[in-house]
């Protein structure tokens, strides 16, 4: 019963503190910029694995053959 009542007392305590520090003080922009260029980053660098594993596979079947 403890566990469930500091549940709900997080959820009820989880707005108003961020509503406090990130909406109230402005730094949500920052932290989305924040997250966008980390899944950006993210992004690239699959894209980038994905070209030079490619690149590999080409070069193998073209070895085998």
């Amino acid at each position: 019963m403890g566990i469930c009542s500091f549940a709900a007392r997080a959820e009820s305590a989880a707005p108003s503190w961020l509503e406090s520090t990130l909406y109230g003080n402005g730094k949500i922009n920052v932290v989305i910029a924040v997250v966008a260029v980390i899944i950006l980053g993210i992004g690239i660098w699959l894209w980038r694995m994905d070209r030079r594993i490619s690149g590999l596979e080409k070069a193998q079947r073209q070895h085998q053959h």
